[in-house]
């Protein structure tokens, strides 16, 4: 059984401008950024250490964001969102509750109201 949830959405915003923000939305969400984040090239990837925005999560979560631009004034994000153990590995058994979904879910609501609002 796979715990991934995999998302991709499109939206009427410039790449670079979206990649920017969802570098600070997933900081502002209480995540660490990784080294591998480079907002330039649209690749995103923070840790969520069992807590999104202060609410406690029964797993931590990885999500990667990529950020691929469709036009000038239009991308599509795609994000792939898992739990993952204390050192970052990848948990495929003795996952508690659906914590990638509520990652994924709260950053994608995140995006959408800093994009279009």
């Amino acid at each position: 059984m796979s715990y991934d949830v995999n998302t991709k959405q499109e939206y009427n915003a410039p790449a670079p401008a979206v990649s920017q923000s969802a570098s600070q939305i997933l900081e502002s969400l209480g995540g660490k950024l990784s080294k591998m984040n480079n907002p330039a090239k649209g690749q995103l990837e923070a840790t969520f250490n069992k807590k999104i925005s202060g609410k406690p999560l029964p797993n931590r979560c990885q999500v990667r964001v990529k950020v691929v631009p469709k036009s000038a004034e239009s991308c599509a994000v795609m994000t792939k969102t898992f739990p993952v153990d204390p050192l970052g590995n990848k948990l495929s058994f003795g996952v508690r509750g659906d914590a990638a979904q509520v990652v994924s879910d709260t950053f994608l609501e995140a995006l959408a109201a800093s994009v279009t609002g």
